[in-house]
């Protein structure tokens, strides 16, 4: 595969990557919490959004592709955090196959 250009200099924006710990409840549920990994800087940008209607509330998806170096440790149950937002993993792969860059598709899940 042909390497490709990205401009490590996109990286500027300071995120935090976090996975979910269940606690148990004593009562057959479970509490989750967010514990942050890393702090890492990375490149977001939105990609698209589509609403649609779900028990006569207006529900709107939007989806964003964030970019970040490459790291050996991201799985689809963490998600990044940044500021108040909180955009949840739904794939990943690596940028070219040289282990320079990972591209995330995320789609935002809270405010």
């Amino acid at each position: 595969m042909a390497l490709q250009f990205f401009d490590p200099g996109l990286l500027r924006t300071p995120v935090e990557l976090q996975s979910c710990e269940l606690t148990s409840d004593g009562q057959g549920g479970a509490s989750e919490t967010w514990q942050t990994i890393a702090e890492i800087f990375a490149h977001i940008e939105p990609v698209g959004s589509a609403s649609h209607v779900r028990a006569r509330i207006d529900e709107q998806k939007i989806t964003h592709r964030i970019t970040l170096r490459y790291r050996e440790d991201l799985e689809l149950d963490q998600r990044f955090l940044r500021g108040t937002r909180s955009f949840a993993i739904h794939g990943f792969y690596d940028l070219d196959e040289t282990k320079r860059y990972l591209i995330c598709k995320c789609e935002e899940i809270g405010k």
